[in-house]
């Protein structure tokens, strides 16, 4: 009969494929979602049902995933099938919602991760989304120097240059966690997960990537370094160095340039230059007036850019085939009207809400920072493009909420 803790005891049987299942899922989602892409939904997604099962079958109590996060995500899925359900006009129209299934799964994954919480669980967290920034690294390398493509993640049918830098810029800065997990110096380690997102950014040449780069550096500086004055004066000689070299060095690129020569023209009031931002500024103007057409419960996920076409002039009217506004408030609106800008003002204040209602233990402080970054990522990112709205980065999103209000805490908090 074999010693309890050794190979046959059903109690390690089940130990090893709790952990498998953990594993898993912080591979898939924090590890490789820069080389999945498009694809992490669905793994992440099979993975979760896989142990919605397990958790049945052992019959683990839930209590512990019904956080406020698990009624937030809860409460925003409903919002979203309220509008979905009144715009119905054929079965088909609610195949969308499964793109905010994740949402669903939140409970059996916040139980997951509480049972592996640690006291060391931060600096972990942190490996697995360093090891991420770095695939993103080598994924953006491999697009550049191997295939010879003019922007990195172009030209696939598992991701494009927006998703890669995104992604990597998502995994390079929440891996900072790791910095204010470890008092010693291997923190500084941490500090190139934001530098290889910079790197992928300057790779693929986003424009929304350089600046949510700004952004974010600003407000990880605000929330890592104790002295707030000495935060701010290292984040502004961060951001003017980092101007600088986007203005004048080869590496940044002409999409690099052309984000200073955008910004002096709206200054001047005057209209962008630029065909992206000229796309951007007519799919806006076309989305705010469907969104006006039918503002209480919207148009469905189904008939999001169709809906824009009567508002649209006929040279215009190719813009209706892109897949989204390229905003992620614009997106929730036209699709659910105010039951759809209800549920992404839920859904950005999910984390940091979640986590203020969590207990103050000694790794309070990186759940934070990193709950903040989520917010702010999501929110800046999501102002030119989609991230929400989103199947890969909503997935993310709840998946990096799980990890860090259930597995970045103390074992008896």
């Amino acid at each position: 009969m074999p010693a309890p803790g050794r190979q046959g005891d059903p109690a390690t049987a089940q130990l090893s494929v709790e952990t498998l299942l953990r594993r898993s899922v912080l591979v898939a989602a924090v590890g490789l979602s820069c080389l999945l892409g498009y694809f992490t939904t669905y793994v992440v997604q099979l993975l979760l049902v896989l142990l919605a099962g397990w958790v049945a079958l052992r019959r683990w109590p839930l209590s512990a995933g019904l956080d406020r996060a698990a009624w937030l995500f809860l409460l925003s899925f409903l919002l979203l099938g309220v509008g979905e359900a009144v715009t119905l006009r054929e079965p088909a129209d609610l195949v969308p919602l499964l793109n905010f299934a994740t949402m669903l799964l939140y409970v059996p994954l916040a139980v997951l991760f509480r049972r592996g919480a640690r006291p060391a669980n931060s600096r972990k967290a942190a490996d697995f989304a360093l090891a991420g920034a770095a695939v993103g690294l080598l994924v953006s390398l491999f697009f550049t120097y191997v295939l010879h493509e003019p922007r990195a993640g172009g030209n696939t049918f598992f991701t494009d240059p927006i998703r890669l830098a995104n992604t990597a810029l998502l995994a390079g800065f929440f891996a900072m966690i790791g910095a204010a997990a470890n008092g010693g110096q291997h923190r500084y380690v941490y500090f190139l997960g934001p530098l290889m997102g910079l790197v992928v950014i300057f790779s693929t040449g986003t424009r929304t990537g350089l600046i949510a780069f700004a952004v974010l550096l600003l407000v990880a500086a605000f929330m890592l370094v104790r002295h707030k004055l000495l935060a701010l004066s290292i984040s502004l000689g961060l951001a003017v160095l980092f101007g600088a070299v986007a203005w004048l060095a080869d590496i940044a690129g002409a999409r690099s340039i052309t984000l200073f020569d955008i910004a002096g023209r709206l200054a001047s009031g005057d209209h962008p230059a630029d065909l992206g931002t000229t796309i951007r500024f007519i799919l806006y103007r076309a989305g705010g007036q469907a969104f006006l057409d039918a503002p209480l419960f919207g148009h469905g996920w189904s008939r999001l850019m169709s809906s824009i076409v009567p508002y649209l002039d006929a040279f215009e009217q190719a813009h209706a085939s892109l897949p989204h506004l390229h905003d992620d408030a614009l997106n929730f609106a036209v699709a659910n009207g105010v039951f759809g800008l209800g549920a992404y003002l839920l859904l950005l204040a999910t984390p940091l809400s979640a986590c203020l209602a969590s207990p103050r233990d000694s790794q309070f402080h990186t759940r934070l920072y990193g709950c903040g970054m989520l917010t702010v990522s999501y929110f800046v990112l999501g102002l030119p493009d989609t991230m929400l709205s989103f199947p890969l980065h909503n997935t993310l999103y709840v998946v990096l909420t799980a990890l860090l209000l259930n597995y970045c805490r103390d074992a008896d908090a």
